[in-house]
């Protein structure tokens, strides 16, 4: 349970970051970009070795490391676009319903138990993501475009991709210590090979001006993001609880401290619909933990 915990607070931590980087006029594309640089520093520190090598090319979790990178860079982005424009507490909560497809995938997959009673909290998570994703109404200083309306729906299915990709891959392939590391940190660095060159190119054209408290962003960001991932396949391989309660314990966990944190702390106006669906995320966890024991 500990490495849950320390899942939890370190995406909770995550989550709240990126509201400060719109106050800090931090440019998230390049502290991401960044961010993954530091975390392949991280990994291989705390490994004690570079593990990255040619024959690594022959393992059966590379190319999974591959996809892992290209979701992380894409994914994390989106989660910085969506914090900036419909709120962290609204993002939060896309992000981190999305533990509904890791769930079913786990079913189908592995034949996990799937109660009625999980089901229930299936169908009241999805209804909660619909509330807590309606935009209360926009005054004309802060104008919402029809795209960004779909922020939200779009992270739900790419961070339940994520999910889904980590459990198949935990369970699947990393049988060490030193695989899960190899594996974390080849994923790190395709995400920061992809977003450095798509940087170098911003750069070379003009399009983008560095700026050091963007690679300062990057670095506060990086190394709690290596360690959120790891500690998250670390609760996986304890096999405490199972994958379906472990992914939505974790997820909805973090949504609730960002929440609140938005909330309190930024002053983030939700609407009657926000609140409601809010609520709803409890019934949801609760429901779930419930089916999983029974």
């Amino acid at each position: 349970m500990l490495y849950l915990l320390l899942s939890i607070l370190l995406n909770a931590y995550l989550g709240i970051l990126f509201a400060y980087f719109k106050k800090y006029k931090i440019d998230i594309f390049q502290a991401i970009v960044f961010n993954y640089g530091i975390c392949v520093l991280t990994g291989s520190i705390f490994l004690g070795t570079f593990p990255v090598q040619p024959h690594i090319l022959a393992e059966p979790y590379f190319r999974w490391a591959l996809a892992m990178g290209f979701l992380f860079i894409s994914v994390f982005n989106l989660i910085g676009i969506s914090s900036v424009k419909v709120g962290i507490t609204i993002t939060q909560t896309s992000n981190k319903l999305s533990f509904v497809i890791p769930v079913l995938f786990s079913y189908f997959l592995y034949q996990e138990q799937i109660t009625p009673i999980k089901i229930a909290g299936i169908a009241a998570a999805l209804i909660a993501v619909l509330l807590v994703s309606t935009k209360p109404k926009e005054t004309k200083d802060n104008p919402t475009t029809h795209w960004e309306y779909a922020l939200p729906f779009v992270l739900f299915v790419s961070s339940g991709i994520i999910d889904t990709l980590t459990k198949y891959v935990e369970h699947t392939f990393l049988t060490s210590e030193a695989i899960s590391n190899t594996y974390l940190i080849t994923g790190f660095l395709t995400a920061f090979l992809i977003g450095i060159s798509v940087l170098g190119y911003l750069f070379l054209t003009g399009k983008r001006t560095f700026h050091y408290r963007n690679l300062l962003a990057g670095i506060v960001l990086g190394v709690p993001n290596y360690f959120s991932i790891y500690y998250l396949v670390k609760a996986l391989q304890s096999k405490a609880l199972s994958s379906s309660a472990i992914i939505p314990i974790n997820n909805i966990t973090v949504l609730f401290v960002v929440s609140l944190f938005g909330i309190f702390v930024f002053n983030e106006k939700l609407s009657k619909l926000n609140y409601i669906g809010l609520i709803l995320t409890i019934m949801a966890i609760l429901l779930i933990f419930a089916g999983d024991k029974l």
